[in-house]
């Protein structure tokens, strides 16, 4: 049975997680591990966050321009005003058309700026939830290899213990013997046979 995860729809605000693909921790852990969901998750989230760049540059520019505009206002009604210039007075129709269609830029873009931080934060809680199916299965599997190397590990430590105790024995053997020569047959005589046969 396949396992779901249902994390808390606050967690990504209450924990304050980041955006995950701007994160070094999470980029070194799972960068070079994603799954294709996840590649697919974080290409769509790295394009929402260009697109809530872009649309905080585009609304800086626009306010700029807007406020340049309302500058030339006031010059050109200063003309219109006290100079009577009725060349000024188009100007001025031209320049107020001009600041309705900045505020139209700006109603756009504060728009998506207020529907944006969801959308990433919908894309970032996916990608954390397929990060959190990576993060169990990877555990899941390096517990069972640590398990099997454990079990190895102690078959080898009992192989090297029955080897050191062999060899232990197979010395104190070696030693008796050649004692044992040494003793019934004497030093030069041993000598001899330990030039014949070792």
């Amino acid at each position: 049975m396949k396992k779901t995860i249902d994390l808390d729809e606050n967690i990504m605000k209450r924990n304050k997680i980041s955006v995950l693909i701007e994160d070094k921790e999470w980029l070194n852990n799972f960068g070079k591990y994603m799954t294709k969901a996840m590649e697919k998750i974080a290409k769509d989230l790295v394009l929402k966050v260009k697109e809530e760049t872009e649309a905080t540059k585009e609304i800086r520019g626009y306010k700029k321009q807007k406020k340049t505009l309302m500058e030339k206002i006031l010059q050109l009604s200063d003309e219109v005003n006290n100079n009577e210039n009725q060349e000024a007075l188009t100007k001025l129709e031209e320049v107020k058309n001009q600041i309705l269609r900045a505020n139209d830029q700006i109603d756009a873009f504060q728009f998506k700026l207020e529907t944006l931080p969801k959308e990433i934060e919908n894309l970032n809680k996916e990608l954390l939830t397929e990060t959190i199916k990576i993060v169990y299965k990877d555990i899941k599997e390096g517990n069972g290899r640590i398990e099997q190397l454990t079990e190895e590990i102690s078959k080898l430590r009992e192989q090297l213990k029955n080897n050191w105790d062999e060899k232990i024995d197979l010395e104190d053997r070696v030693e008796i013997l050649y004692a044992y020569l040494h003793n019934t047959l004497g030093y030069e005589e041993t000598n001899k046979l330990d030039e014949k046969f070792l």
